[in-house]
């Protein structure tokens, strides 16, 4: 069974955004798509920067190192400089609260 971690309130990634943490040493970047929460591995499989920085469009985003693209609800990657997909995580919401399992 997985273990969740408890991230941040889902109030505090605003529609449209993502932010980055820490979770059991692993970076993970937890993205806010029309109040749906998706987390991947918050480095480019193109070059390691964090996605977390990048420009987010529809369910899409664009790294913003390299433009790299990345498919936000499974870390699948779109386009050229990155042919590998970012790892993504199981994410649960409850009473506001993001919770992120990396096992």
């Amino acid at each position: 069974m997985a273990d969740f971690v408890k991230v941040a309130k889902a109030s505090d990634i605003p529609c449209g955004t993502a932010r980055s943490f820490v979770v059991e040493n692993e970076i993970v970047a937890v993205f806010n798509l029309n109040n749906n929460f998706y987390a991947l591995r918050d480095q480019c499989s193109h070059m390691d920067l964090p996605i977390s920085d990048g420009i987010i469009t529809d369910s899409v985003v664009t790294c913003a190192y390299h433009g790299a693209e990345f498919d936000i609800e499974t870390g699948n990657a779109l386009c050229a400089p990155a042919y590998e997909p970012v790892e993504s995580f199981e994410v649960k919401v409850q009473d506001d609260e993001i919770y992120v399992s990396v096992d």
